[in-house]
């Protein structure tokens, strides 16, 4: 019940407390001054998530929605008589929130109402990246995490000339976990890595190693020690799956170009040296591999 009276909370930020002027008909509670209709009741409901709705089915359960309800117009009305509106903290989270929404409303807009995909589309796409959609492909790897592009490449180049990586994974590699075991990661299957991973990991042949490239974790090197082939999906089985890829894809690059096309707008102007002072505090590197 925590659980669902955190998701209620989080619905009423959004939508707002109880309602007034409304129809007698429809109030199921009074709630100092605060009215719970049918309506507000139905719409609070309908934003839980399907494990929440499943719990309130029968009668016994919306009464107990209901009580929870009651619980934030009650918890919210002490918090007003408090003057907790005016809290410098909730002023900051509500200003926050405001922005979050206005950006939500504007990639919507702006990307998700932009992009479609013809079915011709969707065809050439899978075409071109069938090798991506295999039921039961595994692949077993190893890889070294860095901070820099600079440090990726030093310990390429040691490779390259004749040292073992995992000699090198166990020195460079800010990835604990795997680095104590020479980089190993273990099996891997499609989708369990982040994109950019994934896109080296399968293509690569057994005892291959990729150059440095770029995740959101730092920059990583690869290399493929085992391989379990898969059987190729046909195109009918996942059609819808690979439409949804290609259309988050193409909204990627609108995304990506009206960032560039905002930051020429701005003619940022980026002060370095006091970039430079900023004090991040030390935090670990997660010693798991990087997944979604």
């Amino acid at each position: 019940m925590k659980k669902l009276m955190i998701i209620i909370c989080l619905t009423a930020f959004a939508f707002g407390c109880g309602q007034k002027g409304t129809s007698s008909s429809s109030v199921l509670v009074a709630v100092k001054g605060a009215k719970i209709t049918k309506e507000t009741f139905l719409k609070e409901f309908s934003r839980l998530p399907e494990w929440a709705k499943a719990k309130f089915q029968n009668e016994e359960g919306k009464e107990q929605f209901l009580n929870e309800l009651i619980k934030k117009e009650l918890l919210y009305g002490k918090a007003k008589k408090q003057g907790l509106e005016k809290d410098k903290e909730y002023m900051a989270a509500l200003e926050e929130f405001k922005k979050m929404e206005l950006i939500s409303l504007l990639l919507k807009k702006e990307i998700e109402g932009k992009v479609n995909v013809a079915d011709e589309d969707v065809k050439t796409y899978f075409d071109k990246h069938s090798y991506e959609f295999k039921a039961g492909e595994e692949v077993k790897v190893s890889h070294i995490l860095t901070a820099t592009e600079a440090e990726a490449r030093a310990a390429y180049e040691k490779i390259k000339k004749g040292e073992s990586f995992a000699v090198i994974a166990k020195q460079a590699s800010t990835d604990k976990g795997s680095a104590q075991k020479g980089g190993d990661l273990g099996t891997i299957k499609h989708g369990q890595m982040v994109p950019e991973f994934d896109q080296y990991a399968f293509r690569l042949k057994v005892g291959e190693m990729s150059e440095p490239f770029k995740t959101r974790f730092g920059y990583h090197i690869i290399k493929v020690t085992g391989k379990k082939e898969g059987t190729q999906l046909a195109f009918d089985q996942i059609k819808e799956a690979v439409k949804r890829r290609l259309i988050a894809e193409k909204q990627k690059d609108i995304f990506d170009t009206m960032i560039e096309d905002l930051k020429k707008e701005a003619k940022l102007n980026i002060d370095k040296k006091a970039l430079e002072a900023v004090e991040i505090p030390k935090t670990e590197v997660p010693q798991a591999p990087p997944q979604r």
